[in-house]
């Protein structure tokens, strides 16, 4: 099995356990003087219960496939957490960016002018570079999760 089908796996299960929890909550009560729900919250439970047990398999799985395995003399888990940095960082700067962009938030001359105190343009600029070496980043991880024998 590939890391990519397990990576998949996770998602699909985590899916799943949402669904699950929703279902027990709506079933958890019933309206006075019914005494049946609609789903049985004892076998929701067991059926979530069994679904943690999955995912916590498939986690430990995914974790350690991405810690052996290695990748331009970095482990997956360190690229990983590369992305992610440069991600956030991306994020957070363009944020900053359009936090400090100008609008016509004014109705008369009489209110307060809102100015920039930084370089937008470079703000821009450097989130951007950001995000592209997260991006490469990211290409990298892609393929290494389809070639990843796990």
């Amino acid at each position: 099995m590939r890391l990519a089908e397990l990576l998949y796996d996770r998602k699909i299960i985590k899916e799943e356990i949402k669904r699950i929890k929703e279902r027990l909550n709506l079933s958890a009560k019933v309206q006075e003087g019914d005494t049946v729900p609609v789903e049985s919250p004892e076998e929701l439970k067991a059926i979530l219960i069994n679904l943690f047990g999955r995912l916590e398999e498939l986690i430990t799985k995914i974790n350690n496939s991405n810690v052996k395995c290695r990748i331009e003399g970095k482990n997956l888990m360190e690229l990983i957490a590369e992305r992610d940095r440069y991600s956030a960082t991306a994020k957070a700067l363009h944020e900053l960016a359009e936090g400090a962009t100008p609008k016509s938030e004014r109705f008369s001359r009489k209110e307060i002018r809102y100015v920039p105190v930084v370089n937008i343009k470079e703000i821009r600029r450097e989130a951007d570079d950001y995000a592209g070496k997260a991006r490469a980043i990211d290409a990298i991880i892609q393929v290494t999760n389809w070639d990843t024998e796990v």
